[in-house]
């Protein structure tokens, strides 16, 4: 069995993919899978880490006008040559889509050479990448049955629900307490603006800190700035007596997820299924300026 995943831009793309490519590695050992992403660092990393091929593809994301669109032609043209070169070597049974940019070429490529293909979708309101590719693949598998009214071109179309990591449902707290360097016994905070981070998020949570230090006895933080983020979050919690944990980019969000009495966020869809899963109270703040503010339709969704 051969498996091609396409997809990436964010962590919630590619987290989604290895969970599912996790999976069934642990169904079916012999099956081999690689990866089709963008050229940031963390997917790469993510991706071998866990012991999977990784294949950086060309894309660009289309803008929010026309003057962006000719790029994105040029890329996307160039991303499906070379994603027609790397199926005919690669020989999949299935190319699945993440979503994002980067999944078009493949999911295109995928069509022409007749080669199976499905889409995941986790936004309440799909993304540019996986409307437009509905009409081109075999089923489309999403996580909210409010999507499903933007898929009436699609084939077949099924709520399954998002695949999440195991790590998310089996780590401990005692364990994750000593790699964080925290107690297993305080109340915990965390603190994420996905694998980009959110400045708004960052500066608010900074200027709390002052009312926040006289719990510090039995309140901790963990506290995931993004990269931008990060130098000026650590010399932040260096000035109080708040013991927290403080990163730029965290891999094993099981860990993080095990120790969070509450958890301050955004609403991307695969945080969501994934705090949702293991029961933790979020305070949501979806990111405003999200396409088709979809942030705010997942966290509505959620609510509702």
């Amino acid at each position: 069995m051969k498996i091609a995943f396409a997809g990436g831009g964010t962590a919630g793309h590619l987290m989604v993919g290895l969970s599912t490519a996790e999976e069934i590695r642990s169904r079916f050992s012999e099956a081999e899978i690689i990866f089709f992403g963008t050229d940031r660092e963390f997917e790469k990393r993510c991706v071998e880490q866990r012991g999977f091929r990784f294949r950086q593809m060309h894309a660009k994301k289309w803008g929010k006008s026309f003057k962006h669109l000719f790029p994105f032609l040029i890329a996307t043209g160039v991303g499906i040559v070379e994603s027609l070169v790397a199926l005919r070597r690669f020989n999949p049974d299935i190319v699945v889509g993440l979503g994002g940019y980067v999944s078009v070429a493949p999911i295109i490529a995928a069509k022409l050479l007749s080669i199976p293909s499905v889409l995941l979708e986790q936004n309440v309101i799909p993304g540019k990448a996986n409307r437009f590719l509905a009409k081109w693949v075999d089923e489309v598998y999403c996580h909210w049955r409010g999507s499903l009214k933007w898929f009436n071109k699609a084939k077949v179309v099924r709520v399954t629900g998002t695949p999440i990591r195991k790590d998310i449902l089996y780590s401990q707290r005692c364990r994750s307490a000593e790699k964080f360097g925290l107690s297993s016994s305080k109340k915990t905070i965390l603190v994420t603006g996905g694998s980009q981070g959110a400045q708004a998020i960052n500066e608010v949570i900074l200027r709390c800190l002052p009312k926040l230090e006289p719990l510090s006895s039995e309140l901790q933080i963990i506290h995931c700035t993004g990269e931008h983020g990060y130098e000026a979050a650590k010399e932040a919690y260096k000035q109080t007596d708040i013991n927290a944990f403080v990163c730029s980019f965290l891999d094993d969000m099981g860990a993080a997820f095990s120790m969070a009495d509450v958890i301050i966020c955004r609403a991307g869809a695969t945080t969501i299924a994934e705090f949702t899963a293991v029961g933790i109270p979020a305070i949501l703040i979806p990111y405003p300026h999200a396409a088709d503010n979809h942030q705010y339709w997942n966290a509505m969704e959620l609510a509702s």
